[in-house]
């Protein structure tokens, strides 16, 4: 009888790791198999089965579809082709709020953006057959939410949703760095945007109601972004800058652009972008503030105060200029501490108001036959300039030193006279509604205050749904549109300038060995060292601000 067997237990092979791939892998894996791979090499590259690999394939028009209609983000998380309508609706919506992020005046919040995605499926959808239901379910917004990277929605432009404790540390940053530096009132300035309506007169009025009805009713949306900036101690206001939709309207046909009381600039969304901003900050918001504190004999050192938007560009500011030091706020606080937002703004836009329908009643006053609609119709961009120009010049130094108040109380002061600034604009709302009761009419004669506050408050600029056909076409934002991405400005620092420095002694030693003409390698030398002198200044100035101030320095006589 043969000998039994000794049991062997057999060694366990381990099984393979089940992997999940994302879109962007099968796009990669679909490459592969183009370029002329096996699929058994191919599925020994990414660790998965020939079968799997051949199934990849089998579906290969069906993924590159949906990552050709998804976002790049989306396709990085997502592993499953997703209906076409719901891939196209949701990079809509991701643009849509980005928009409305970016432009910082909007509630963004999980209800209204259910809202918007249902509204957009039904424009996606729109005349196709056999159209799935979408209910924009709380489940759907946390996928969404996932696959586009956005961790939650901020309510932007409300102070309940504003971070209290981040402002609190943001004002003592900024007291340390005005005491520090000892920067005064007049070189302390605080930039943001605002969008205008420039021909809004009211949703109530029958202006609005029979624009609505009008073919040329879009033309009531008409909006120009416009950059505000003035300084801490209220004296000195920027021209504004004003960003319209085109580069040479008729109504500016012959006029000298360089003497309109506005800086003009275009895009054709009339949205603020950083190459624009970055032109203001160069060429309008230094020469105008050099001047001016060179008027006041005072030093070129500037404190600029800006909020996060991306368009204000934090890297390529912070090393802009070297008279100028950028402060950004963090996010979530302007509506509680940005000077322009406590009142400013606000204040201007009431005189902006008032001027509108001022000049509606002297036409209607002058005219008889002349309607408020012929007088809303004959608004052009022309007259819009020179009520901007009017309404910032209107506004007191008394209300701009007052709403520095809840970011540097120590700069406000006492003016005789002056009230409070929610005051002022309290009398401003009763003088639009004298002149609208003045004017007549439905909308005008019955015109409340809430009517008039609505027209004051920010508005975002919201894209229309043929707007995100076109962004989604091209996987472009609206706000970059018709604009060249800004190359990013690397910060220049002491090791950076110190490294250079190290690469020409050593080039210098090199010449000095190996060229047989002496005289010529010193004459590099002498002309390289002299082109060098700026770059040494700046590395002793790094250096120096570098360096902590002992407490004697501050004793010393200047």
């Amino acid at each position: 009888m043969a000998p039994k067997r000794s049991a062997e237990v057999p060694s366990r092979v381990p099984k393979r790791r089940k992997v999940v791939m994302c879109l962007t892998e099968k796009i990669r894996v679909l490459d592969k198999l183009r370029s002329g791979m096996s699929y058994s090499a191919v599925g020994r590259e990414f660790n998965v089965n020939e079968s799997t690999i051949r199934y990849i394939q089998k579906k290969e028009e069906e993924i590159r579809r949906s990552v050709r209609e998804a976002a790049p983000g989306s396709a990085k998380v997502t592993s499953i082709v997703r209906d076409e309508a719901m891939e196209k609706m949701e990079k809509q919506l991701n643009l849509w709020i980005h928009e409305m992020m970016t432009n910082k005046k909007s509630i963004v919040d999980s209800i209204i953006v259910r809202l918007k995605a249902k509204e957009i499926y039904s424009h996606v959808t729109q005349g196709q057959e056999n159209v799935k239901p979408f209910s924009a379910s709380a489940g759907w917004l946390a996928r969404f939410k996932r696959r586009y990277s956005m961790k939650n929605f901020k309510l932007a432009g409300k102070a309940g949703s504003a971070d209290q404790e981040a402002a609190e540390e943001f004002k003592k940053y900024l007291l340390s760095i005005i005491h520090e530096k000892g920067y005064v009132e007049e070189q302390i300035f605080n930039a943001d945007e605002t969008g205008l309506f420039y021909k809004n007169v009211g949703k109530r009025t029958y202006v609005m109601q029979m624009a609505s009805k009008a073919p040329g009713f879009k033309a009531f949306k008409d909006c120009a972004t416009l950059l505000l900036c003035t300084n801490a101690k209220g004296d000195f206001k920027c021209k504004p800058l004003m960003v319209y939709r085109a580069q040479n309207p008729p109504a500016l046909k012959g006029k000298n652009l360089n003497c309109m009381p506005v800086h003009w600039r275009w895009n054709k969304k009339a949205w603020m972008v950083s190459k624009i901003f970055l032109d203001w900050f160069h060429n309008c918001f230094i020469p105008e503030v050099e001047c001016y504190l060179q008027g006041k004999n005072l030093a070129f050192r500037v404190l600029l105060i800006l909020d996060n938007a991306p368009v204000h560009c934090h890297e390529e500011r912070e090393n802009a200029h070297p008279n100028i030091e950028v402060l950004f706020m963090p996010p979530n606080t302007a509506s509680l501490i940005q000077p322009l937002n406590q009142g400013i703004m606000k204040a201007f836009k009431a005189h902006y108001i008032r001027q509108l329908y001022s000049k509606a009643y002297e036409s209607l006053d002058t005219n008889e036959e002349t309607t408020v609609i012929d007088s809303w119709k004959a608004v052009t961009i022309r007259n819009v300039i020179d009520y901007v120009g009017s309404a910032w010049d209107s506004i007191k130094q008394a209300t701009i030193n007052k709403c520095w108040e809840n970011i540097w109380p120590d700069c406000v002061k006492n003016f005789e006279g002056f009230k409070s600034v929610t005051e002022n604009i309290k009398n401003s709302v009763k003088n639009i509604m004298h002149i609208a009761q003045q004017i007549s009419g439905e909308g005008f004669s019955d015109m409340k205050e809430e009517d008039v506050e609505e027209l004051l408050a920010e508005k975002a600029v919201e894209p229309t749904n043929k707007d995100l056909d076109e962004m989604g076409k091209h996987s472009i934002r609206v706000s970059d549109e018709s604009q060249p991405r800004t190359p990013r400005i690397v910060p220049l620092t002491a090791a950076k300038i110190s490294e250079w420095n190290s690469a020409l002694e050593k080039i210098f030693n090199d010449m000095e060995e190996c060229d047989p003409v002496l005289e010529r390698s010193l004459t590099f030398k002498l002309l390289t060292s002299t082109a060098f002198v700026p770059y040494s200044e700046t590395l002793k100035d790094l250096r120096r601000k570098a360096r902590q101030t002992r407490l004697k320095q501050f004793f010393e006589p200047v």
